[in-house]
């Protein structure tokens, strides 16, 4: 095991990918993601928020397929609305205004140069070192197809 890592951190419930975003008939909406869609979203937590999320392995159980994952090791508080309002800005990504996809009051964002909205932004799925650094954890983020990007561009 490597100094700082987690391993088996984070493993799927049987036959369950978490959450994406997408485009259902003109409404940007929260919905269960397919196995590629959830890998898709932890290689791009990667590239955007600069983390480690390792595919550690995949498993059958009677409920379905399981997705193992690792990450190193993240404690800290919660961010306040403030703190990641920041952070997003400094990344240049925007608030998408009176939009709200995964925990009631969460905060969403997008960012035109690349496509990539993030959703579920709230004090659980971003926390703060010890320095007031934000650690996400646990975000939905997406690649936002040309439909989806339409949409979030009308609320932007």
């Amino acid at each position: 095991m490597l100094p700082g890592r987690v391993v088996f951190n984070k493993a799927t419930y049987p036959g369950q990918y978490g959450f994406t975003v997408i485009a259902v008939n003109g409404q940007a909406t929260l919905t269960y993601a397919l196995p590629g869609e959830y890998l898709d979203r932890l290689l791009l937590a990667n590239r955007v928020f600069d983390d480690d999320i390792q595919l550690v392995g995949v498993t059958h159980e009677a409920a379905g397929m399981v997705i193992l994952t690792s990450q190193p090791t993240v404690v800290g508080d919660a961010a306040t609305r403030e703190e990641m309002m920041s952070y997003f800005t400094s990344r240049h990504f925007q608030l998408i205004p009176n939009f709200c996809a995964g925990y009631r009051g969460s905060l969403s964002f997008y960012r035109d140069l690349d496509q990539v909205a993030v959703f579920d932004a709230h004090p659980a799925n971003f926390l703060c070192d010890q320095n007031r650094v934000i650690l996400p954890i646990d975000a939905v983020i997406v690649e936002a197809n040309d439909e989806l990007t339409q949409l979030i561009e009308a609320l932007v």
